[in-house]
């Protein structure tokens, strides 16, 4: 369990100020406090809302925090009681950092209503653990917004529903003799469609449909086929032209796993859907 406790560092107010950046894929709304740096709720697209610190102060991994609000104070010498949206939160140490989000955004518990408490004019408290035990307290007033907070909201609203690295290569499985895709996939190809809409740099979509060995070579080329045809066609109801899609079939040619087990069956049985851009000169 984590105990946070620190003297609270807050900007004086006639310093404070918030900025507004962002497009379809990041959308970020920052501000700076006083013997710290740099403190930004951000999202990228596909990915959570969250908190991002900047500090030249502070190096050292953040292992915990805790958000909350408060009303706005008479002074700055007599901030309120903050009230907590959560219990003290803990910061896996990440392995392998190159493989997910940087080590400074892994701050996603209670940053939504953190984001409302602010808008709603209601000062913002941010509660970090740094891996050598030291503790801030950081105070963000609802000061000084002007137009940012809902040029942010508008951003949020506009995000792309993926980022890149999330759709440039999927594979959409079926079950035994399937060919349909499901609900749920169906709902992936609508967003995958709003996706190459707001990219707008898209040159390509190589569908490749494949099946198990349960069949005979003529049944599963025919099923791969069916299958690709499917979500060929959900992409175009979708929006997305053909003239950017490309459709093939393999039938058991090309499998993932092994076809003597069910697992392997099951992960060969499948659609893989790539994603070009265009290249840049």
């Amino acid at each position: 369990m984590l105990n946070l406790s620190a003297a609270p560092l807050v900007t004086p107010l006639d310093r404070v100020h918030w900025e507004y950046q962002g497009d379809n894929f990041n959308c970020r709304l920052s501000t700076r406090v006083d013997n710290f740096g740099g403190i930004s709720l951000a999202q990228k697209a596909g990915y959570a809302l969250e908190i991002q610190t900047d500090s030249v102060l502070y190096h050292h991994e953040i292992i915990g925090y805790r958000l909350g609000r408060s009303a706005a104070p008479w002074s700055r010498k007599s901030l309120p009681q903050s009230r907590w949206f959560h219990a003290p939160q803990q910061i896996k140490s990440q392995v392998k950092p190159q493989e997910s989000q940087s080590l400074k955004s892994q701050i996603t518990t209670g940053v939504a209503e953190l984001l409302q408490a602010l808008q709603q004019g209601v000062w913002g408290h941010i509660n970090l653990v740094f891996a050598d035990q030291q503790q801030l307290h950081l105070v963000l007033p609802a000061v000084s917004r002007g137009s940012s907070f809902e040029q942010f909201y508008a951003c949020l609203t506009e995000l792309a529903p993926y980022s890149y690295e999330q759709v440039r290569d999927r594979n959409f499985y079926f079950d035994a003799n399937e060919y349909l895709l499901s609900e749920q996939q169906q709902a992936q190809m609508k967003l995958t469609a709003r996706y190459i809409e707001v990219a707008g740099d898209i040159s390509k979509l190589l569908i490749d449909g494949h099946s198990d060995s349960s069949g005979s070579m003529a049944e599963n080329l025919r099923l791969s086929q069916q299958r690709a045809d499917d979500l060929y066609t959900h992409l175009l109801e979708a929006g997305v032209s053909p003239g950017l899609i490309e459709v093939r079939s393999h039938g058991d040619r090309y499998p993932l796993a092994d076809n003597s087990t069910a697992q392997g069956r099951q992960k060969n049985r499948r659609v893989n859907l790539r994603i070009i851009r265009q290249k840049v000169n």
